[in-house]
């Protein structure tokens, strides 16, 4: 007998095999242990991989939500139906998290968060200039939801140079996100206004 899958224990073959940090499973599992091909797993254990593949998912969310842009391993995007998706980012929540929906409509600010607190464009200039030698302890983008609730993207969780490489990708990031969230919330609200002068 060859190969089987570690999670479900179905056989494998050369093209139903995908390989994660301690082994291999079948494509149905990585399916569901990738968020539906969204993210990869190579360096998943075998207990998230587990842990992944036994919840159930908002199989709906799922359906309906058809990728257009992706930022990072940070944000899916649906640019048709006015959706976003909050994947689990390991890398920066050090736990396996299920992916978090959410209508365009729905949110009613986002902005960059920066500890110590300054502006984007202050720190959009040290980043450009690449020769200041402050150090920022945490960077992500906030969500102000419409029922009174925040949602956060950590970007940056441990200190980082200004003019560090890893700071710069990652200002770079948080600023994309922040720039499609306000593309995406202004598009909807002018479509929205332009069926409201429509029906008049």
């Amino acid at each position: 007998m060859g190969r089987t899958c570690d999670v479900c224990g179905k056989e494998l073959s050369v093209l139903n095999k995908f390989r994660y940090e301690e082994g291999f499973i079948c494509k149905e599992c990585y399916a569901k242990a990738s968020r539906q091909f969204t993210e990869t797993i190579r360096s998943k254990t075998l207990a998230e991989i587990k842990a992944l593949c036994s919840v159930q998912r908002d199989e709906e969310s799922f359906e309906n939500f058809r990728v257009t842009g992706k930022i990072g391993n940070y944000l899916l995007v649906d640019a048709r139906n006015y959706r976003v998706c909050i994947p689990s980012n390991r890398m920066t929540n050090r736990t396996v998290t299920e992916p978090v929906f959410y209508d365009i409509a729905d949110i009613e600010e986002c902005r960059l968060i920066c500890e110590p607190d300054m502006p984007r464009e202050e720190l959009e200039q040290m980043v450009k200039e690449q020769k200041s030698e402050k150090t920022v302890s945490r960077l992500c983008v906030d969500f102000c939801l419409k029922n009174g609730k925040r949602e956060r993207i950590t970007i940056v969780k441990n200190p980082l140079r200004v003019k560090s490489f890893a700071f710069r990708r990652s200002f770079h990031f948080a600023g994309r996100i922040c720039d499609e969230m306000h593309r995406l919330m202004k598009e909807q609200n002018d479509q929205e206004g332009k069926k409201e002068y429509e029906a008049i």
